[in-house]
C-alpha cells in the first residue's frame, strides 16, 4: 500500500471508531488554504465539536509510532485550520482538537484535547 492508501485506510478506521463511541461525523478531508482537517466530528457526550487529526502506520514499529507525525509545526497548522473553519462558519461553542493514531487495522490510541 502506498502512503495515500495507508492514510485513507487509517481515516476510515478512525471514522468507524468515532462512530462506535457515539460521535457524529460532519465532514472529512476539509482543505482550508494550505491546511487540512482530516475529520470534523461532534462528541455527543461532551457536546463538543472535535477537529480530528489521524496519523497512520501500516505496521507497528516502536521507532516510528504515528505520534511522531504530530510535530509542533503540524499542531500549529491544525489550530490555524480549526480557527479558520470556526470563523468561516461563525462557530462559537465548545471545541477541541483530538489525535487518533492507527497502526495496521486498528486504532492504537485516541488523544483528546491536544491543544
Amino acid at each position: 500500500m502506498n502512503h495515500i492508501s495507508v492514510g485513507k485506510h487509517g481515516e476510515a478506521l478512525a471514522v468507524a471508531y468515532l462512530r462506535g463511541i457515539d460521535y457524529k461525523i460532519y465532514r472529512r478531508n476539509i482543505r482550508l488554504g494550505r491546511d487540512e482537517i482530516d475529520i470534523i466530528a461532534y462528541d455527543t457526550i461532551q457536546r463538543t465539536l472535535v477537529f480530528v487529526e489521524v496519523k497512520t502506520r501500516s505496521r507497528f514499529d516502536a521507532d516510528f509510532l504515528p505520534a511522531l507525525g504530530l510535530t509542533p509545526r503540524k499542531k500549529r497548522a491544525l489550530k490555524r485550520a480549526a480557527w479558520k473553519w470556526m470563523k468561516d462558519h461563525e462557530y462559537d461553542a465548545p471545541w477541541r482538537i483530538d489525535g487518533i493514531f492507527v497502526i495496521g487495522s486498528k486504532v492504537f490510541r485516541h488523544i483528546r484535547q491536544m491543544q
